[in-house]
C-alpha cells in the first residue's frame, strides 16, 4: 500500500481530532462528530474550500477599519497591528472544520516578515490578507507578488535596491528560504542550489522598486533600475535575464526570474519539506522523501503549483493517518491556546467591539510570551520550531514557555479580568458529557475532547483515584456526589464539592505532558 495512497482504516473521534487538530487549531467535540459522521472524503472536501474573505479589522476607538485613510500615527504603529493580531485571533478560534486560517498561518511564517519592523500597520494587513485570499492558490505567482507586495520590500529592503546600490537581502531570502531553498554548501558561496553569483544577480533584477511610504502602493522607477543583462550560475543552467528598459522592465524582468527558479526541480521540494514539518512531522528521512515529497512535489508541478490538491493529498494518506503521526508534533502557541478554548464549548467571546478586541488583545499577548507572536516572527526564516534542528518543534517547550502554558490554563478556571467570570466552568462543561457520573467515562471523554493520544490504563486508573477522587475514595464515590449534585444543583455546598474535584482534574490534566501534543 503506498504512503499515500487515500487512507481507508478506521474512522472514529480519535482520526477525525487527528485531521481537525492538524488541518485546523483544535475542534469541539460536536465538530469531530460531525466529520466522523460525513467520513473523511467529504469532510476533506469541506476543510479543504475556501472560506470568504472577513470584513476588514475594526479600530475599536473609531468602529472604523483602518485599513484606508489616514491613521492617527500619535497611537503609535503598535496600536494598529496589536488590532490586527487580534483580528486574526478572532479568525483562528470562529473558523470550524477548515484549514484556511492554519494554511494562512504556515504562509505568513514561510512569507516571513515582522510587523515591529516594517512599521506600517496598513502594509503588513495587506500582505495578511493576500496570503490569506491565496492561501490555496498558486505558489508560483504567490513568489512573484509577495517580492513586490510594500510590506516586504520595506521588510527585506528591496525598497532602497537602486542600479547604483544593489541590496541583496530579498534576493538572498528569495531563493534560499522561500523558493528553491538553500542546498548543502560544497564550495564557499555555492549551495547545489545557488550561489552568490545567482543573488548578485536576483538583486539587480530587482532594482527600481518602491513602496508609498505612508500608502500601500508600489512603484516601478524605471530610473533606478539596472539594465544590462544578468548573468547566472551554472546552478541555473547559466541563464542569462535580458535587461530592459522602461515601465515594463520590472515586471518583465522579475517574471524571468520566478521563471528561471522555478523550473528547477528543488524548489517544488523545498515547499513540500516546509509543509510536511508544519502539518505532519518534522523529520524527513530518506524514506518520507523518497515517498511523499518527491511524489507530492511532481504533483504540485504537473498541477500548475496550486498548493491546496497537493496539502489535500498529503492530508487524506495513509501516511498521515498512521498510529505513528498522532500525537507526534509538540502543540504551537496556537493550537495549544486556540485549541484549548475551541474545546471548551460552554465558552462564549465578547461580542462588543472593544471587549472582543480586548480578549483577542490578551490571547495575542499570551501567545507571544510562548514565543509566537502573530507576524513578529524572530527573522525573516521564521519561528525556529519549524526549521531549526535537531529539535524542531520541541523548542516550543523550554523551561521559560512550560510554565507560562501552566500559568495559561490554570488562568482559565478563574474569573477572568474584563469577562467576569472564567473562560471554564468546569461543572457546565461537564454536563454536557455524555455519562459524566461515571468517573472512568468521564476522563475518557476529556481524553477525546483535549488529547490527542488514548491514556493507558494505570494513566485513566491514576486520574480518577488519586486526582479527582484525591486517593481518599472509590470510583462509586463520584457518582454519588455527581448524583446528588443534580438533584439540587442549587445545593451550594454539593455544588462546590463538585466543583473543586473538577477544577483538580481539569488543572491536573491540562498540565500532563500528553497535553502539550497533538
Amino acid at each position: 500500500m503506498a504512503e499515500l495512497d487515500p487512507y481507508t482504516g478506521p474512522w472514529t473521534r480519535r482520526e477525525a481530532s487527528h485531521l481537525l487538530r492538524r488541518a485546523s487549531f483544535g475542534a469541539s467535540l460536536a465538530d469531530i462528530d460531525k466529520v466522523v459522521a460525513d467520513g473523511r472524503a467529504a469532510s476533506l472536501d469541506v476543510i479543504f474550500t475556501p472560506l470568504p474573505a472577513p470584513a476588514d479589522p475594526i479600530d475599536p476607538l473609531t468602529g472604523q477599519p483602518y485599513t484606508t485613510g489616514q491613521l492617527d500615527l500619535s497611537r503609535g504603529f503598535q496600536y494598529y497591528n496589536r488590532i490586527t493580531k487580534a483580528w486574526w485571533l478572532s479568525l483562528m478560534y470562529g473558523t470550524t472544520r477548515s484549514i484556511h486560517e492554519k494554511l494562512t498561518l504556515f504562509w505568513s511564517n514561510h512569507f516571513a516578515t515582522e510587523m515591529t519592523v516594517v512599521q506600517q500597520p496598513q502594509q503588513s494587513l495587506l500582505l495578511l490578507k493576500y496570503l490569506r485570499t491565496n492561501a490555496f492558490g498558486n505558489f508560483k505567482e504567490m513568489a512573484r507578488q509577495v517580492t513586490i507586495e510594500p510590506a516586504m520590500l520595506r521588510y527585506l529592503n528591496g525598497n532602497v535596491n537602486t542600479k547604483g546600490s544593489p541590496n541583496e537581502n530579498y534576493a538572498r531570502e528569495l531563493q534560499e528560504l522561500f523558493t528553491i531553498g538553500k542546498g548543502k554548501e560544497v564550495a564557499p558561496g555555492d549551495y547545489t542550489t545557488f550561489t552568490e553569483q545567482d543573488v548578485q544577480a536576483a538583486a539587480r533584477v530587482l532594482t527600481g522598486w518602491r513602496d508609498s511610504r505612508m500608502g500601500t502602493t508600489v512603484q516601478f522607477v524605471d530610473r533606478q533600475h539596472d539594465t544590462t543583462d544578468k548573468v547566472f550560475s551554472q546552478r541555473y543552467g547559466n541563464t542569462v535575464i535580458k535587461g530592459r528598459t522602461g515601465q515594463t522592465a520590472g515586471n518583465a524582468e522579475l517574471t524571468d526570474l520566478i521563471n528561471m527558479i522555478f523550473d528547477q526541480p528543488a524548489t517544488s521540494k523545498h515547499v513540500l519539506r516546509r509543509l510536511y514539518r508544519w502539518f505532519v512531522y518534522h523529520e524527513i528521512t530518506e524514506d518520507v522523501e523518497r515517498t511523499i515529497i518527491e511524489p507530492l512535489a511532481e504533483q504540485l508541478r504537473s498541477g500548475g503549483w496550486n498548493i491546496g490538491p497537493v496539502l489535500k493529498t498529503l492530508l487524506s494518506s495513509e501516511h498521515f493517518f498512521s498510529a505513528n503521526m498522532m500525537g507526534s508534533q509538540i502543540k504551537s502557541p496556537a493550537d495549544f491556546l486556540v485549541g484549548t478554548l475551541k474545546a471548551i464549548t460552554t465558552f462564549t467571546p465578547p461580542t462588543d467591539a472593544t471587549q472582543k478586541n480586548q480578549f483577542y488583545d490578551a490571547l495575542s499577548i499570551s501567545m507571544a510570551a510562548l514565543q509566537m507572536d502573530l507576524n513578529d516572527p524572530p527573522s525573516v526564516a521564521g519561528w525556529e520550531a519549524y526549521y531549526q534542528q535537531p529539535d524542531y518543534d520541541r523548542i516550543w517547550l523550554t523551561t521559560a514557555t512550560l510554565p507560562l502554558r501552566n500559568g495559561a490554563t490554570d488562568s482559565i478556571l478563574v474569573k477572568s479580568r474584563g469577562l467576569g467570570r472564567p473562560i471554564l466552568d468546569t461543572i457546565a462543561l461537564t454536563r454536557t458529557f455524555t455519562n459524566p457520573e461515571d468517573p472512568y467515562a468521564l476522563v475518557d471523554e476529556m481524553n477525546i475532547r483535549f488529547f490527542a493520544v488514548p491514556f493507558p490504563d494505570a494513566t485513566r486508573e491514576r486520574l480518577v483515584l488519586e486526582v479527582l477522587l484525591g486517593g481518599s475514595g472509590l470510583a462509586y464515590d463520584w457518582t454519588t456526589e455527581w448524583q446528588a449534585f443534580l438533584s439540587n444543583t442549587s445545593n451550594t455546598q454539593a455544588r462546590q464539592r463538585v466543583k473543586l474535584k473538577l477544577d483538580t482534574l481539569y488543572r491536573y490534566m491540562f498540565r500532563m505532558a500528553e497535553f502539550h501534543i497533538g
